[in-house]
């Protein structure tokens, strides 16, 4: 560790968390913001993400959507970006589909 760097000290585990991930890719911080509760800021950060046409982006968007979670469920959105994102590629979506 540099001696002339500042470093905050995290005092609870998530601030622990929240300070790895400062530097970390936005898959990263979308996933553990989501698994944190935090799903207004995975949303926005999925939106982002599936913008650029990410296809995991989008299937998480559709679970988000399915499930209700940072905002009411909507099965029309839902189906509508699990067919986006089985388009780009992404197997699970496409299961998803499948199962009506």
């Amino acid at each position: 560790m540099n001696p002339g760097q500042d470093f905050p000290h995290p005092c609870t585990l998530l601030g622990a968390a929240r300070l790895m991930l400062a530097g970390a890719d936005l898959h990263l911080k979308a996933q553990a913001a989501s698994r944190l509760g935090y799903h207004l800021q995975a949303r926005r950060l999925w939106e982002g993400l599936a913008g650029a046409g990410d296809a995991d982006a989008l299937y998480q968007l559709a679970q988000m959507a399915e499930l209700g979670l940072g905002g009411p469920s909507d099965a029309l959105q839902a189906r509508t970006l699990y067919l986006r994102a089985a388009q780009a590629g992404h197997e699970q979506a496409a299961a998803r589909l499948e199962q009506g």
